[in-house]
């Protein structure tokens, strides 16, 4: 499912609940659990549990809030549990739940672009072993109280305190490095500026800002990195596209802008954002700067010639 179709699942779902909802996922963020919670009727008096991971480096990479506690607690009937080896995505209301890959983020259920490609199916909770599942769950837990919010605050604040002291801007993302997405910032050089606050959208183009900052959110690199730390890190997340693996292997014996756009035509799926030449005229500037040494252009054809092979390491 895409757009909103998962979010929209999940929210009908919530709505219909008259005595318990459950909301099960290692990354939840603060829009995303208020968005869910506002859906759930509060004249029905459902108690509601959420059960998350809150690893304080999900905070300090933020793929998880603090902010998620005071939403939770400031709801009558509501608890926020912690189990730090949770993987699973639950959401249960009554005698219905959904079970999939979502987590309770923007991203995975289609309230911030870029989204991603997840799923959720609706079971019956009387399925063989579920209950069992969830009752092994809850039993595994730990309440969230006040003072672990602050002890897991203060853990999350001393690892952020071993990064160096930039500000970067609020990204959010998921743990699945393989997913569909071009970068649709014509300036990769200024990447890292936008990462670290230097340049804001006054002292660049709206849209390259903006785009960069989607960029930035499709990506999501853990805050505080060094300018090192953030290029080796993209560079790594860029050779895990399908397409930047279609235009490596072309690229062996030279690829021209007219090659390369067929390659990529396919990849975008025809996007209303930008056009499969536009969309290569990008990429190829991102490949050029994230690995300089082994990409170059032909001069005079526009043809870009892989050096030697990518390297993770």
């Amino acid at each position: 499912m895409t757009d909103e179709m998962l979010g929209n699942q999940l929210l009908k779902l919530v709505s219909s609940a008259k005595e318990r909802v459950i909301l099960v996922a290692p990354f939840i963020k603060v829009d995303a659990i208020q968005r869910v919670f506002d859906a759930i009727p509060v004249s029905g008096g459902a108690h509601i549990d959420c059960v998350t991971r809150w690893r304080p480096e999900d905070i300090v990479d933020g793929v998880c809030d603090l902010e998620i506690f005071e939403v939770i607690a400031d709801r009558a009937n509501a608890q926020l549990w912690k189990h730090p080896n949770l993987h699973a995505k639950f959401f249960r209301a009554d005698q219905s739940c959904l079970i999939g890959s979502a987590n309770l983020t923007g991203r995975a259920l289609g309230w911030r672009l870029p989204t991603n490609l997840e799923l959720l199916v609706e079971l019956d909770t009387n399925l063989l072993g579920l209950q069992a599942w969830e009752t092994s769950l809850m039993n595994s837990c730990v309440p969230v109280t006040a003072k672990l919010r602050d002890q897991i605050a203060q853990q999350a604040a001393d690892i952020a305190a071993q990064r160096p002291k930039i500000t970067s801007i609020d990204v959010e993302h998921d743990d699945d490095p393989s997913f569909r997405w071009v970068p649709l910032c014509p300036a990769p050089e200024r990447l890292f500026k936008v990462y670290t606050g230097e340049l804001d959208e006054a002292k660049m183009v709206r849209s390259a800002f903006e785009f960069a900052q989607r960029d930035l959110r499709a990506l999501g690199p853990p805050k505080g990195y060094s300018e090192e730390q953030f290029l080796e890190y993209v560079a790594v997340r860029l050779q895990n596209l399908e397409v930047v693996q279609k235009v490596v292997s072309a690229s062996s014996s030279g690829v021209s802008d007219t090659q390369a756009a067929k390659l990529i035509e396919e990849y975008i799926d025809e996007s209303p954002m930008i056009s499969p030449p536009d969309a290569w005229r990008i990429l190829k500037q991102w490949m050029m700067h994230f690995f300089p040494e082994q990409y170059r252009i032909e001069v005079g054809q526009e043809i870009l010639i892989k050096g030697r092979t990518i390297s993770s390491g």
